[in-house]
C-alpha cells in the first residue's frame, strides 16, 4: 500500500457528501402502487413514481407496535450497507384489501393505504391518527415537503425520503446528542458524527436516526448515512426525513414516549450496564503530561483528603507523544506500568487509560500498518493521512476496522494493556472517516463514517472481556444507532463556561432520548479552567449525572479551587455515594426498559406543556428531582412535576405541577426527593470510600 507524504495532509474536516439534486425535476414522488403479496408477514407494493421510476415498497410487522415501511427503487446503484437494527421476526398482521386501499392490523396500530394516488396514514391503539404529507404544497401548488419517493442527485445517487403531518403543538426529540437541546421543533438535524470541537454549536459526536415525537409515536431509521431530518423547519405542517442510501428502510413505533424507547431497544438491543465501581466518581490528571510519581502523588492526595473516588483516568500521555494511540506505555514517564497498577488497586482504584483509533506517521508501527494495507485509503490507492489534532500532533492515519488484520493488530493492542492491570479505556475520537475514504470491504466513507464508531467500540469491548474484567465497558466519544451496548459516553470538550454547562445538559437530556441511558461529561469544562462557583455547579451537576468524571485540560482536583468550594464538592461527592444502591437499582431497571437513567421531563409527561419547556433538570431514576445551577447567583426556576417534592438536606416541600424560584446556597447540592419514596442508600464515612 502506498502512501502520501506526511507534509502532504489535510484536516480531517469529514463533511457529509453533499446532497445537490440533479435539476429542477429532480424531485420524484411515489404516485401509484398495486399490491404484489398480502398475508401474515405484511405486504409487497410496486410503485411507480412521477417520473416513470418503478419500485418497490414493503410494510411489515416489526414489534406489535412497530411497522417498518422499506422501499427500493428499481434503479438505485446496489452499495454495501450493514444494518444495525434486528426486527423480531414473530410478529404477524392481518390485512384487508379492496381495489384502491391496503389495511394493516397489528397489535398496537393499523396502516391504511390508499394505492392511487398513493397516501398513507397510521392509527395508534388510542384513536391517534399521523398522516404521511403527500399533499403540501406552496400557493404556487409545488411541493412544499419531501414526500415518500426519491430525488435523483448531481452524482448520480439517488436520496430517499418520506414526509409526516406535524401537530401544531408537537415536539420532537431524540437523533442523538445535541447540544442545541432536547426539543428539537424548529430545527434541521443532521444525523452525522463530528468532532463537535465545542459544546454549543450544532455539530454532535453522538448521532441516532431515532425520532421521539410527544404525539405517541417515534420513527428510527436502518442506515449508516447521513440521514437529515427537518422537523417542521422548512414548513411547520410537517416534518421531512431525507436518506442518501440505496434504500430506505425506517421502522415507525406508536405508544408513550417510555414504550417508544422500548421498542428501540428491543430493535437495536440492550444498553450495557457499567459494572458497580463505574457509578462512583472518576479523578483524571487532565490532559497534560504524565508520570508514574504524578499518578502515585495524585492518588496519595485523594485517599489522604478522604475524596471518594472509584476510578483513576490517565490521559493521551501514558503513551509517547507522536505516538497517539500506539496502545504502548512511555517506559520512560511509566518505567513499572504492572507496578504502578498493582499499587493503585491495592489503595482501592480502578485505573482508567486513553486511547484512540489512529496512528501517527512518525509511529514505529506506521510503516508496518502501511505496508498491510491496514488504513483507510483514497480512490486512488493511496493512504488515506490527514490531521486530526489541528497541528500539535504528527499526521495520522485512520485504522480500518473492516481489515481483519487491522482489527485483529489492535485488538492484541488493546489486550496487552489490559493485562497490566488497566480495567477501562477511553475509546476517544472515531469521527474522522472521511466521506471520500475507501475501505477494505468496500466501502466508501459516506457509509462507513457513521458506523465506525460501532466498529471501534464493538472491538475494544469484545477485547476488554476476553481480558477477563467481566465487563464490555467503554467510556466513549463517538456513537451511532446500537452504541448503547458499549455501556458510557461522555460528551465531548465543553469551555469553562456557564453556556457550556448548560448546552452539555441539554446535550445529555437529548442522548436519554435517544436510546441510550448512561452518559457523562468533564466536570468543570474541558478547555479553560472554571471559577470556584462555576466547579462547584458543574460539580453538583456532574456527581448527580448517571455517571461522574472530573477531567479537562487543567487541575479538576476539587481541593484546587479553595475550602469552600472543596467543603461543597465533596458533600455532593459523599452524597453520590450514599446513592450508589438507589443509582445502581435505577441502572439495572434502565437496561431492562430502555429508559434511560436521567430521565427528561417529557418523558413522563409528553402531554404537559411546561414539561417542554423544563429543559435543564431531569429525574435521576424515578424519584430524585436534580435541577442543576447553569448561572451564577445560586438561584433558578424549577418546574415541579406532579406530587410533592423535598429538598434532600430538609426543608418544607414543594408542589407541583408547577414552577417555583428556589434558593440553592452553594454548598447545597439540588436535589429533591419525591414524598413517601423510599430509598436504598449507603452509609458513608468521613475519610473514605462508602460502606454498607
Amino acid at each position: 500500500m502506498s502512501s502520501v507524504h506526511p507534509r502532504d495532509h489535510t484536516p480531517f474536516v469529514a463533511p457529509p457528501p453533499p446532497l445537490t439534486p440533479a435539476g429542477p425535476a429532480a424531485l420524484d414522488p411515489v404516485v401509484t402502487a398495486s399490491v404484489a403479496h398480502a398475508g401474515q408477514d405484511g405486504a409487497t407494493l410496486h410503485v411507480r413514481t412521477a417520473s416513470g421510476r418503478t419500485g418497490t415498497l414493503r410494510l411489515r410487522p416489526a414489534t406489535g407496535s412497530a411497522l417498518r415501511i422499506t422501499l427500493r427503487m428499481t434503479d438505485a446503484p446496489a452499495m454495501p450497507r450493514v444494518s444495525v437494527v434486528t426486527a423480531p421476526t414473530d410478529t404477524g398482521c392481518t390485512v384487508e384489501k379492496t381495489r384502491d386501499t391496503l389495511t394493516l392490523h397489528l397489535d398496537g396500530l393499523r396502516a391504511d393505504v390508499q394505492l392511487s394516488p398513493f397516501a398513507m396514514e397510521v392509527t395508534d391503539r388510542h384513536g391517534r391518527v399521523l398522516r404521511q404529507a403527500t399533499d403540501v404544497s406552496d400557493t404556487n401548488d409545488r411541493p412544499a415537503v419531501l414526500p415518500l419517493g426519491v430525488t435523483a442527485l448531481a452524482d448520480g445517487r439517488l436520496a430517499h425520503h418520506d414526509s409526516w403531518i406535524t401537530g401544531p403543538d408537537e415536539h420532537f426529540y431524540g437523533l442523538g446528542e445535541r447540544f442545541t437541546g432536547p426539543d428539537l421543533r424548529g430545527q434541521l438535524v443532521e444525523c452525522w458524527v463530528q468532532d463537535a470541537q465545542g459544546s454549543t454549536g450544532a455539530r454532535s459526536y453522538k448521532a441516532v436516526p431515532f425520532l421521539l415525537s410527544s404525539r405517541g409515536y417515534a420513527v428510527l431509521v436502518d442506515t449508516t448515512t447521513a440521514a437529515s431530518f427537518d422537523l417542521a423547519h422548512s414548513n411547520t405542517g410537517a416534518w421531512s426525513m431525507t436518506v442518501p442510501d440505496e434504500i430506505l428502510d425506517y421502522h415507525l413505533v406508536t405508544g408513550t414516549p417510555a414504550e417508544c424507547l422500548t421498542a428501540y431497544r428491543d430493535l437495536t438491543g440492550p444498553a450495557l450496564l457499567p459494572p458497580r465501581w463505574a457509578f462512583g466518581p472518576w479523578i483524571s490528571g487532565g490532559f497534560r503530561q504524565d508520570s508514574a510519581a504524578d499518578v502515585r502523588e495524585r492518588a496519595r492526595l485523594i485517599r489522604s483528603h478522604g475524596f471518594p473516588c472509584e476510578v483513576l483516568h490517565i490521559d493521551t500521555y501514558w503513551q509517547r507523544h507522536g505516538s497517539w494511540s500506539d496502545m504502548s506505555w512511555d517506559t520512560e514517564a511509566f518505567p513499572d506500568p504492572e507496578g504502578l497498577m498493582r499499587d493503585l488497586a491495592e489503595q482501592g482504584f480502578h485505573v482508567s487509560l486513553w486511547m484512540n483509533p489512529y496512528i501517527g506517521v512518525d509511529s514505529p508501527y506506521f510503516a508496518e500498518a502501511d505496508t498491510n494495507g491496514w488504513f483507510l485509503h483514497t480512490t486512488s490507492g493511496a493512504t488515506y493521512i490527514a490531521d486530526v489534532w489541528g497541528g500539535t500532533h504528527p499526521a495520522s492515519a485512520v485504522l480500518d476496522l473492516t481489515h481483519p488484520g487491522a482489527a485483529d493488530w489492535l485488538r492484541a493492542r488493546v489486550r496487552a494493556v489490559l493485562a497490566t492491570g488497566a480495567s477501562v479505556l477511553k475509546t476517544d475520537f472515531g469521527e474522522a472517516v472521511p466521506a471520500d475514504a475507501v475501505a477494505h470491504n468496500g466501502m466508501t466513507g459516506d457509509r462507513l463514517h457513521n458506523l465506525y464508531p460501532l466498529l471501534y467500540n464493538d472491538l475494544v469491548a469484545e477485547a476488554t472481556r476476553e481480558a477477563g474484567t467481566g465487563h464490555g465497558l467503554t467510556w466513549g466519544r463517538s456513537t451511532w444507532t446500537g452504541g448503547q451496548r458499549h455501556g458510557v459516553k461522555w460528551t465531548g470538550d465543553p469551555n469553562a463556561s456557564w453556556q457550556d454547562l448548560a448546552s452539555t445538559l441539554r446535550a445529555g437530556l437529548s442522548l436519554s432520548l435517544s436510546g441510550h441511558p448512561f452518559w457523562s461529561h468533564d466536570i468543570g469544562g474541558f478547555h479553560g479552567t472554571p471559577g470556584p462557583e462555576l466547579f462547584v455547579r458543574w460539580a453538583q451537576f456532574g456527581l448527580l449525572s448517571p455517571l461522574s468524571r472530573f477531567h479537562g485540560m487543567t487541575s479538576r482536583l476539587p481541593w484546587d479551587f479553595g475550602e469552600e468550594a472543596y467543603a461543597a464538592v465533596l458533600h455532593a461527592a459523599r452524597l453520590r455515594m450514599s446513592l450508589l444502591p438507589y443509582l445502581c437499582s435505577a441502572a439495572a431497571d434502565a437496561v431492562r426498559t430502555g429508559e434511560p437513567l436521567a430521565r427528561p421531563m417529557p418523558l413522563d409527561h409528553p402531554d404537559r406543556p411546561d414539561a417542554h419547556a423544563a429543559d435543564l433538570q431531569y429525574l435521576l431514576g424515578p424519584d430524585l428531582l436534580v435541577a442543576p445551577l447553569y448561572a451564577p447567583g445560586g438561584r433558578r426556576q424549577i418546574w415541579f412535576p406532579p406530587g410533592e417534592w423535598l429538598p434532600y438536606d430538609g426543608g418544607p416541600a414543594l408542589t407541583g405541577p408547577a414552577w417555583h424560584g428556589v434558593d440553592v446556597p452553594l454548598a447545597t447540592a439540588p436535589l429533591w426527593l419525591r414524598a413517601g419514596a423510599r430509598l436504598l442508600t449507603t452509609a458513608i464515612t468521613t475519610d473514605g470510600p462508602a460502606h454498607p
